[in-house]
């Protein structure tokens, strides 16, 4: 870990949570992106960086990206703080809600395939799981199916405290 300078530490301390500031993408880790604020980088999670799952920071991110970002926690003792990035969008679960019912049919692209199902992108930001029993008798297997092929699913369930959708096939 490098140490830091007196002045980055000012810097730091200075920070407050809610506030916005523009920053560069420096660099990338399995959990996160790091962003340069000034005379310091924070930390981007994954889970900050979009509504919906995100695997891999540089899929979303460039070196060297200008992004606007929202601190969302400063941790003033060991000179660390995380950034949103995410949180600066609305959230695409609301209007999900209002629009989307369990029986009603929706469209979703394939980006994940899983030894039990597929992970579908039904709505920018929001997932949903085609587990292999709602897949056809004839094509049960998730192997069989690929990234990005697009099919017409309904809606089975809405989980909205874990916030996950489960369809089925049409």
């Amino acid at each position: 870990m490098t140490k830091l300078t007196d002045a980055q530490k000012r810097y730091i301390e200075k920070l407050q949570a809610g506030q916005r500031a523009t920053g560069y993408v420096k660099s990338f880790q399995e959990f996160g992106a790091f962003v340069s604020i000034g005379l310091v980088n924070g930390l981007l999670h994954n889970k900050n960086i979009r509504w919906g799952r995100v695997e891999h920071p540089e899929h979303y991110l460039r070196l060297g990206q200008k992004i606007e970002v929202i601190i969302l926690e400063v941790d003033k003792e060991k000179h660390r703080f995380s950034l949103g990035f995410k949180q600066l969008k609305p959230d695409p679960w609301d209007k999900f809600y209002e629009r989307y019912k369990v029986g009603d049919t929706i469209s979703g692209s394939i980006f994940r395939i899983l030894p039990y199902g597929v992970l579908l992108e039904i709505v920018s930001g929001i997932d949903a799981l085609l587990h292999r029993t709602e897949m056809p008798a004839s094509e049960p297997n998730p192997e069989n199916y690929s990234i990005d092929d697009t099919y017409e699913v309904t809606i089975k369930t809405i989980d909205r405290e874990s916030r996950k959708v489960s369809v089925t096939l049409i």
